[in-house]
This record gives structure tokens, sequence and C-alpha cells, in this order.
């Protein structure tokens, strides 16, 4: 495709001297006209001038019915950075105020695709004057005029470009019949994606002629206004010419994934939502990949362009039934529901308790940890989708459910506004289903994000409805006073949190659970010396930790000495704390817990300057400083300044 005009302009306005803020340049124009494959053109040109790195969005994917979750961007940005989760601030402004301060300093591209408001775009400015943003939109953002921006049209291909790219595309037996070549451009509107199918057809179809293929497009059939481009029906009429020619089989393939809720899917999501076995789907995909309808993105994934998924929904409402549309997206929806049960139990372990039941399938994902919180996070906007298509298709199992799984997600990567969300109608559909304990569950869950994000009317608020819907479920009831106890730790309601905390371990008790007794016994301890009442939470959390080491948790173990260690500073106990704190840092780094690592080492540091122990102080700062730069903390320049003043 020749780009060459709109890839001068881009470099011109680049080189262009500014002032100290990043180039904003906006490539705007109609869907499907090449924007995307412009700007992926003069990124891959001028790699070698971005020294920090390239950072890419899709912001459709992140758009939800109240706008673009733009927190949700800019912790992935943040996390991309080398900004380690526990450092990742769950507000928005904060998230923001850290990305503009963590790239003041670098030289790096960013690259926005689908932008629909100047809003969406200022708080994903770089800091440094160093870095260009490149923008997609089918809009021209004119409000980003006061960030300095630089504008770029790209319109269509003229039909001497467009004559270029079916030349380049078929061989000369084709296209000798230059009248014929140009009937086509001027069919296909200039439009690249239309230009590439039609050359897909030719190729799969030897014994046809540009000529014929120009008479089936212009025959008189049904079009879909909304494939529509200002009139521009030469793009609508190219999607129907390839769907037309594809077998029977991946029809309907090409229709029912017209219904998933993203254009990106997995080899195994296409088979479930189509009701097919793996090895068949695959066959069939390869047909759509053959007619250049569909996008291959490696490890069994692949990718709609928007506009084709656009016009295979229509073809489904076309050409299937109601109940037929439904099916699949049930299938769908039940599929990633299952994928993600897997996916929670490889994070969390067999261990956690759980309502959902799922009988594991030689069918079913394989996961380890890492694989399972990657699956999650290629998979957010699937997920969603399912939520809300389980709920539309009234499988309120499937929707409580599937939250239930997502935990293991939500909590640990902190995506709120998703997590909110879909628990939101969890709780709906746990109520539907008349399982109190479910509901109870999935209304902790909800009561837990809001915690974190300290809207402590919202967590009161569901806590209190978890207790009345629990129907006196030990396990519901013992979860719920756990985060009613964390919810008072917050609010520095002290007596309130003990009062709590105690009731669960109590029902932990009960239960037989020694996990969650140590659990709350180690919580428990933990508030009490954030309480001021030191020696309380010290005896506490030394019976935490004889429990811990009783029934071999390393993990609750190691947690336990690290709050340990907490209090015997506060109580100027350094050698007891030592005791501690050591074996706490050897167990987390065993474990790869950097974070916990570096909790339980801030306090030997403390406690090295306190004794004027330097090998202790060097020691640690020195590891304190690996596992900041490792995980992104903001504190390792101080750590670093440490180091500095301790050196000789």
């Amino acid at each position: 495709m020749n780009r060459s005009t709109e890839l001068s302009v881009i470099s011109d306005k680049v080189r262009t001297t500014r002032d100290s803020r990043a180039r904003v340049i906006v490539l705007s124009g109609l869907g499907g006209v090449g924007k995307t494959a412009a700007v992926l053109e003069w990124a891959h040109r001028h790699i070698e001038r971005f020294t920090e790195g390239q950072l890419y969005v899709d912001l459709a994917d992140y758009r939800r019915p109240g706008g673009v979750e733009l927190a949700e961007v800019l912790g992935g940005f943040l996390r991309a950075l080398g900004v380690g989760e526990a450092y990742v601030p769950s507000s928005f402004p904060e998230r923001a105020a850290l990305f503009r301060s963590r790239t003041l300093a670098q030289r790096l591209l960013v690259v926005l695709e689908n932008a629909d408001q100047a809003a969406q775009v200022r708080p994903l400015i770089p800091g440094s004057a160093d870095s260009v943003v490149l923008v997609t939109s089918r809009r021209r953002l004119g409000g980003l005029i006061t960030e300095g921006a630089e504008f770029v049209d790209v319109a269509p291909l003229n039909v001497s470009d467009s004559k270029l790219l079916i030349t380049r595309m078929l061989p000369e037996t084709h296209t000798r019949n230059q009248d014929a070549v140009s009937d086509l451009a001027e069919l296909c509107g200039g439009f690249p994606l239309a230009l590439c199918i039609a050359g897909a057809q030719l190729a799969v179809h030897k014994q046809w002629s540009i000529p014929r293929l120009v008479r089936y497009l212009t025959g008189d059939r049904q079009r879909l206004d909304r494939l529509s481009f200002d009139g521009e029906d030469g793009v609508r009429s190219m999607f129907d010419a390839a769907y037309c020619t594809l077998p029977v089989t991946a029809q309907r393939m090409y229709r029912l994934l017209g219904l998933h809720p993203s254009n990106r899917f997995s080899l195994e999501a296409a088979s479930a939502t189509v009701g097919i076995t793996v090895a068949d789907a695959d066959e069939v995909l390869d047909a759509l990949l053959t007619a250049n309808l569909l996008e291959e993105l490696g490890d069994d994934y692949y990718q709609f362009h928007d506009l084709v998924r656009i016009h295979a929904r229509a073809m489904a409402e076309q050409d299937e039934s109601v109940d037929a549309r439904n099916s699949a997206r049930l299938r769908m929806a039940e599929w990633y529901a299952t994928a993600a049960a897997v996916a929670d139990r490889a994070v969390m372990g067999n261990g956690r308790w759980r309502l959902g039941s799922h009988t594991p399938r030689a069918s079913d994902p394989v996961f380890d940890k890492q694989s399972a919180m990657a699956w999650f996070l290629g998979e957010q906007a699937n997920l969603l989708g399912a939520v809300h298509e389980a709920w539309r298709q009234e499988s309120f199992t499937t929707v409580w459910s599937l939250c239930e799984s997502l935990w293991a997600y939500y909590y640990n990567m902190k995506v709120y506004s998703d997590w909110i969300e879909t628990h939101q109608l969890g709780t709906l559909a746990a109520h539907r289903c008349e399982n109190g304990p479910a509901e109870a569950r999935i209304r902790n869950q909800l009561a837990r994000a809001y915690i974190e994000l300290r809207d402590f009317q919202s967590a009161d608020e569901q806590l209190t409805a978890a207790v009345s819907v629990a129907d006196e479920d030990i396990r519901s009831l013992a979860v719920v006073h756990e985060s009613r106890g964390l919810l008072f730790g917050a609010l520095q309601r002290f007596a309130e949190s003990e009062e709590s905390l105690r009731r669960a371990r109590e029902l932990n008790v009960q239960l037989g659970s020694e996990r969650g007794v140590v659990i709350q016994t180690y919580q428990l301890g933990d508030m009490l010396v954030r309480a001021g009442r030191t020696a309380d939470g010290l005896r506490t959390l030394t019976e935490a930790m004889t429990d811990a080491e009783r029934i071999k948790d390393d993990m609750c173990a190691a947690k336990v000495r690290i709050a340990l260690g907490s209090a015997y500073e506060h109580l100027c106990r350094f050698k007891d704390a030592r005791m501690v704190l050591v074996p706490a840092v050897r167990s987390t780094r065993q474990s790869k817990l950097p974070v916990k690592e570096a909790q339980a080492l801030e306090i030997l540091v403390r406690i090295a300057r306190q004794e004027g122990d330097r090998a202790l102080l060097l020691d640690s700062a020195r590891r304190l400083v690996e596992l900041y730069e490792t995980t992104g903390s903001p504190l390792v320049n101080v750590a670093r300044s440490l180091l500095e003043g301790e050196s000789p």
C-alpha cells in the first residue's frame, strides 16, 4: 500500500522544532482506510529512535457504556514501564500523575488506536519532549490542538494507488485488462481492506477474471447500511462477495464468531462458540484466513478487522435464528466460565473455598500460575463480555460462578472497573438463583473492591446485605466478618475491627479450617499493632506464627514474620526482629514474592540504622535497590541515596 505521503508528513511533523511537550500526531479518517497500517509502518521504520520502547493500546478494548476506562489503560502502561503491581495506584488521578512523572526522561512512542474524544488522549501523553504519540481516530479530535497536536487526514487511496496495489497482489494474467482493474479499484472505494479481499478472492478462485468479480460485486443484492462508509458501498459489496464464496461450514463459523464479545478470540473459544471440535474449528478457521476475513495473531489466537466483525454479526442476524444465536452466545459464555475456573485454581490453588462447581475434563485449558494470569490479562474484554452474555441468556449460575473465578484476576491485578461491573451483575444473578451463600460470596468480593478504592459506604452496604442473605452459612459469614474487620481497620475503628476479626476466627474454628484460623489470627495481630496495642498484637502474632509453622504454610508464616518484625521494632526488640525477618526474607525470595521481601528488608534497614550495623544496612539496601528496580517501585531512588550515603 502506497502511504508514502502520509509517512513523510508524520516524519516532518515529528522533526518540527516545538516546545517542551511530546509530539502528538492524530491520523483521522474513515474506518478501514488504512490509518493503522500507516502508523505501524512509520513505527517500524523509526523503531531505533525510541530508546525506551513503544506503548500500544486499542482504546476500543477499554470502551464501556460510560466511556473509555483510562485508569485501566494507564495501569497497563505503568506495568509495561516496569512499575510493579503493588506500586500501581488504585485511583485514576494517581495513575495519571505517576505515568507523567515516570515518562519525564524517557524517549517513547505511544500508539493510541480508535480514540473518539480528545479527553481519552490527554492523560496518555508522556511527560518527555522526546516522545511521540500517534493517534488514530475516525474523528479529527480538534480538541487536542491545546496539546499542540498536529493532524493528518488519511483519505482512501486514489485510483492510481489502488490499481498499483491490485497489480502487486495479482499475477499479470489477471491485470492485463487495465480498464477492468480501474473498475475494481473504483468499486472498492480506495479502502485497502476491500482491495485485499478482492485480491484474495481472485487468488482463491483462479477461474474468475476481474470482470467476473466486478459483475458479481455490482449485482443487485441486499446490502447492510451500517457497513456503508458515507456512500462507499463498494466495501459492503466486497464483504458480501467474500462471505458468499466461503464453504458452508466456514460461513457458519464466520456468522457465529461475529457474536463474540470482541474481535479477538482463541481457537478454543471459536470451537466452543460454534459447537464443533477444536480440530474441526482449526480447519474451518483456515478457510477464513485464506479469504482474508481473519487475521492470525499467533498462539492459536485470531482477530477480525472491525468492519469484518460488523459484517459477520449482520450475517448472523440475517441467516441464523434467534435460538441459534442465543445458543452460540451461551456456549461461548460457558466456555469462558470453565476456562476461568481452571485459571483461578492455577493462581489461587485448590485449597481456596469455592461455591462454583467444576469437574475437570481432558479438554480443559492447561495453566500454571504465570500462564493463567497472562490468560486473564489477554482475555479481559472477553471475560467481561461473557458475563454480560450469560446475564442476557439468563444463565445466572454461569454469571455468579464466573465472577467467583474472576477474583483471582481482579484482586491481583486491581481491575476495578470490570471488577465492580461484573460483580454487580453477579450479586443480582445469585439472587435470581435464590442462592444465599453465592450472593453473600459475590457481595463480599465486591465489597473488597470498594474497600481498596476507599468507598467505605458502598463496601459497608455490600457487607450488610451479604450477612442478611448468607442463610447462616458459616463459610459465608466467616469471609464477610473478615472483610468487615478489614473495613473497620481501614476506617481506624479498631474496636469494631477486632470484634469482626475475632468473630471470623471463631467461625473458622467451627469449620475446622486451620489455614483460615491462622489468617484471621495474623490479621487480628496486625490490626492490634496498627491500633497501637503493640504488646497485644505481638502475643497474637506469636500465636499465629506457631500455628502457621505447625500446619507448614510457608507463605502464611512469612507474612506473620514480617508483621512480627514490625511489632518487635516498635518495642525496640531489635534482636528478636532480626530473628523473624531474616527467614522471612529468605522464604519470600525463594517464593519470588518481591513485594513481601521488600517489606521485610525495609524493616531490617531501619533496625540496622538504629543499631549502627553498617554491614546489614548495606546488604539490605543493595537488595532493596534490586527489588525496587524489578518491581518499578517509586522508592528506588530513596534506596539508592541510602546506599550512596553509606558507601565509603
